[in-house]
């Protein structure tokens, strides 16, 4: 089992205290340790400051042809504080998921973190609604990582100081340790189904993930 971690600084792990600290390093611990028997890697590919065009070279350079199982694309924080074009943004995104779908590669979005000044950001709530409608128009899953990452600060559970890096931006060790458990429990049915049919052929080929997207096992709020 080989997943790519598709991303920029907060799949890199900026703000995290070392790189073992980065959320692919944890989800991949957090998958090991649910399925002791298989080999699973997750291979960090985030590269700080790129836009989703920028992914969408690196996707078809370099994440097709290396043939992972999944991919885990987080993106959309670049974009919004770049005022890149919206529908832009969302013809990249869509060509992406579809060109790794026709490769037989399943897809998972991410979506932005948290942070305090985000609201402030013009048009960053519509690139949020971008990235759910386009998980729901590909059938994809989508974790919506700045719905959850502000619900625990709404609901006085931590502050922004006690989930954020010193920039109060990038993620810090507590919010990629987190990141990594949630994401692990949330594929955790999709891969017992995948491991339950290793020696078969692959169940979810380059047919737009009609199983994966209906499973619903990863939460969207």
């Amino acid at each position: 089992m080989r997943i790519a971690a598709l991303g920029s600084s907060s799949t890199q792990g900026i703000g995290a205290s070392s790189p073992m600290a980065a959320y692919p390093v944890k989800l991949q611990a957090e998958l090991q340790q649910l399925f002791p028997k298989n080999a699973i890697t997750v291979e960090n590919r985030g590269v700080g400051g790129q836009l989703a065009s920028d992914m969408l070279t690196r996707i078809r350079n370099k994440v097709i042809p290396s043939k992972p199982t999944l991919v885990i694309w987080q993106t959309g924080v670049n974009d919004a504080m770049r005022m890149v074009n919206l529908d832009s943004f969302r013809e990249t995104v869509i060509t992406g998921i579809d060109e790794m779908q026709r490769a037989g590669i399943d897809v998972v979005l991410l979506d932005m973190q948290y942070f305090p000044k985000a609201e402030k950001v013009r048009d960053f709530p519509r690139f949020l609604v971008a990235m759910r409608q386009i998980a729901e128009q590909r059938r994809i899953p989508i974790l919506q990582r700045y719905a959850i990452m502000k619900h625990l600060v709404t609901s006085a559970q931590y502050t922004p100081q006690q989930l954020l890096a010193a920039d109060q931006f990038h993620p810090n060790d507590l919010s990629y340790g987190c990141l990594g458990h949630i994401m692990a429990e949330a594929l955790k049915d999709e891969f017992s189904d995948f491991t339950k049919n290793a020696v078969a052929q692959r169940k979810y080929p380059a047919e737009p993930a009609k199983q994966a997207g209906a499973a619903g096992t990863l939460p969207v709020h």
